[in-house]
């Protein structure tokens, strides 16, 4: 890299950058920032210095703009997917970076021999970053654009080499690498001028870091580019992120910012870090490790599903309200011929037939989730049917449990409910749960399977859709059910939240019969007018008119 010779041969905007650098004696990281800020610099400066042809080995694109002596500029070009690897900056006092794209920038605490994530935010495109000599930074290009990147770096006292000496923190292989380069991951060897034991990272830092070194060699992989035994290298990373010994840690960071007794998150920021981590380390086992699944929301969930949501919900509140519904409704299962809508694993429908007396013969389980029948066909009769479809059927029973009908649309439930008044005979009964639209109280952000080997991640909010509230929640899961640390992300589910008394309405108009609604944990009524009950989960039987 050659600095240019004459610096008045620069565009304007760096000429003027330059005489007011020049013109201080005394610089921050705050006045580099302004300073920045005041030359109004624009992309167009810097192509040419751009670099987007650079190795696919390389982090990203690096050239010298200008060489001031105790201080330097530098233009760095990012193709979709370079990331630099966690850095400082050497002898740097002072400096200020400006962003010309949409880049992803995270900050970093080191102290006490470990290093953790303050911050990954995305940036907004024209942003000037102030640098000073406590920063430990990553910045990366997670578009699908280009994009440049100006650099400035200074301190006072030095001639040149303003970022050498700098720390790169690789802490797959628990080292500091010291360069006088680029802040590469895979750094080559002779780019190393010594190294240093790295600081211990926490769980979603290490995460991260690992995920990124693994993008990077896949990327190599699929250039073409030669580089020495590239598969061993990804297979051996891919091994150490989804080891067991990973469990451990993770249990005990996450356990230190969880209310034992709610499920709910204490610290929003560290949630909304380690969500960020799970969501990229998820793409990537799905992309490398987990078979492609076929667009199914719940390809990779059914076989967790049992151990976070079934069974915990059928001990603590669905085997309950069924031995209620029984005695209280006369029911006599062993001659019911009854259809579960929205079967899931069949888990439910399974303890009806070996504790409650249902005949297995006069069962149907029925699924929109190929997934979920495939899973419930284990247990038993099941098919991959719509609700909506069903026609020239009769039932006794109709039962819909775990709020499915919640998934619908509000045109969707409503005509779902319809088709089953429509299929469940004279005098017969549905039988189903939902929850209440302040579900969200009670929700929690994480859940331990019964087991033990399943960690689930929730993060609920209220939205509105077309005048209508819905809960939306996005799930993540972290198994070690397989011997592997496998983490899915199982993607954003909405569930409708109608007023309680107003879905009573729509069964009484459906069913033409009477309804009755009961808290679904305490099992007490509730009144024609009531929003909601304590637990937030309610139980809905209606008698279709004889």
């Amino acid at each position: 890299m050659n600095a240019p010779i004459n610096k008045h041969s620069l565009p304007f905007a760096i000429q003027d950058l330059i005489r007011a650098l020049e013109e201080e004696e005394d610089i921050s990281p705050r006045l580099a920032q302004e300073l920045l800020i005041q030359a109004e610099l624009k992309v167009e400066d810097l192509e040419p210095w751009a670099d987007f042809d650079h190795p696919v080995q390389d982090s990203y694109g690096r050239k010298l703009v200008f060489d001031g002596g105790y201080f330097e500029m530098m233009c760095m070009s990012w193709n979709p997917g370079d990331c630099s690897g966690i850095h400082d900056h050497g002898f740097t006092q002072w400096g200020a970076v400006q962003i010309f794209g949409p880049a992803e920038h995270s900050v970093f605490l080191v102290r006490d021999g470990e290093i953790s994530t303050l911050s990954r935010v995305a940036v907004k495109p024209g942003t000037v970053v102030a640098v000073g000599n406590q920063l430990v930074h990553q910045m990366g290009n997670p578009s699908n654009t280009h994009f440049l990147t100006f650099h400035l770096y200074g301190c006072h006292g030095r001639n040149q080499g303003i970022t050498a000496d700098a720390r790169l923190y690789d802490l797959v292989n628990q080292e500091v690498s010291r360069s006088d380069g680029g802040v590469f991951y895979l750094l080559p060897e002779n780019q190393i001028k010594r190294r240093e034991k790295a600081p211990t990272p926490d769980f979603l830092t290490g995460l991260r870091d690992r995920v990124e070194m693994i993008k990077r060699l896949d990327k190599i992989r699929r250039s073409g580019a030669e580089y020495p035994d590239i598969e061993e290298q990804i297979q051996e990373r891919l091994h150490e992120m989804t080891s067991l010994d990973n469990w451990d840690q993770f249990e005990h960071d996450l356990k230190g910012q969880v209310d034992e007794t709610t499920g709910h998150m204490c610290d929003m920021g560290y949630w909304h870090l380690l969500r960020q981590e799970l969501i990229a380390a998820a793409a990537l086992q799905k992309r490398l490790i987990i078979e492609q699944e076929s667009g199914d929301p719940f390809f990779t969930y059914a076989e967790l599903y049992d151990d976070v949501v079934g069974q915990p919900c059928l001990d603590e509140f669905i085997e309950p309200y069924l031995r209620f519904v029984i005695q209280k409704y006369q029911v006599d299962l062993s001659h019911t011929r009854l259809l579960s809508i929205g079967c899931g694993t069949g888990l439910v429908e399974d303890f009806m037939v070996k504790e409650l007396g249902l005949a297995s013969d006069r069962l149907l389980g029925i699924d929109k989730s190929e997934a979920m029948v495939q899973v419930a066909s284990r247990r038993i009769t099941a098919r991959s049917e719509d609700i909506l479809a069903l026609e020239g059927q009769e039932w006794d029973i109709t039962y819909c449990g775990l709020n499915v009908f919640q998934y619908l649309t509000p045109e969707q439930c409503e005509q779902a409910l319809k088709v089953t008044a429509n299929i469940t005979k004279p005098g017969g009964l549905f039988i189903g749960d939902f929850i209440t639209p302040d579900h969200v109280r009670v929700y929690p952000h994480v859940i331990h399977s019964k087991s033990g080997d399943v960690i689930s991640l929730r993060h609920p909010e209220l939205v509105e859709q077309e005048h209508f509230t819905f809960q939306r929640s996005e799930i993540l899961n972290v198994s070690r059910q397989s011997g592997k640390m496998l983490i899915t992300n199982e993607g954003k589910h909405l569930r409708f939240l109608p007023p309680v008394w107003r879905l009573r309405q729509k069964f009484e108009t459906a069913f033409r019969g009477t309804v009755d609604i009961y808290d679904a944990v305490s099992l007490e009524p509730l009144g024609p007018q009531a929003d909601t009950c304590p637990s937030t989960r309610y139980l809905l039987v209606a008698r279709k008119e004889a």
